[in-house]
């Protein structure tokens, strides 16, 4: 019987979920094909049919379990919305998608192999310069519009990003109780607001 498209797509989301659960208890590095295979009930050797090797699972994951996958789904629309409208219901988003369990997971594997694994830095690079690159066009696009100030949109986008890691990986890498007094819409709206003081027209 041939595989229809949701058929298909069922198994290649079913594969990611299992190299994220596997990646997590064994590390991208020391996490194999069978490995995976197991945690998603299925051959090894099927795992080709829908992935060309372990980097290309993880890029599969960066895709389709990272925020970049939030930012992506944000309608056009959403994107004319002023910054006192959009950043914080951005910031909201991310901070829900990187502090589920899944994904601090995948947090502290990327950590552990980026200190010891130079080639998987690219990864986690790519990942920020795609974050950097679609807020830094937005806040860019307002500039323009004259709701925000002249300024380094880039390094903007770099300073807001920054804060949101600094808290995730103080809450859940570090367990640090200071952050973790908090609730995510308290953070958000914090760092938006700290961000927007330097960025409304004066």
């Amino acid at each position: 019987m041939a595989r229809t498209p949701k058929i298909v797509e069922d198994r290649r989301e079913q594969i990611i979920d299992a190299a994220m659960r596997a990646f997590a208890q064994k590390g991208f590095s020391g996490a194999t094909n069978k490995d995976i295979a197991r945690e998603a009930g299925i051959t090894p050797g099927l795992i080709y049919h829908y992935f060309e090797n372990k980097e290309a699972l993880l890029n599969a994951i960066i895709e389709t379990r990272s925020p970049i996958q939030v930012m992506r789904e944000i309608p056009e629309q959403m994107l004319e919305m002023p910054p006192e409208i959009l950043l914080p219901y951005l910031a909201r988003q991310v901070l829900t998608r990187v502090e589920s369990e899944q994904f601090v997971q995948l947090i502290r594997v990327f950590l552990s192999e980026a200190l010891h694994n130079p080639e998987f830095r690219p990864f986690g690079i790519g990942v920020l310069q795609q974050a950097l690159g679609f807020l830094g066009h937005y806040l860019t696009a307002q500039i323009e519009k004259g709701r925000l100030r002249q300024t380094d949109a880039s390094l903007v986008a770099q300073i807001f990003i920054g804060a949101m890691i600094g808290f995730v990986l103080r809450r859940q890498v570090l367990g640090d109780p200071q952050a973790l007094q908090y609730s995510q819409e308290q953070i958000a709206a914090a760092i938006v607001e700290t961000t927007l003081q330097g960025l409304l027209p004066r």
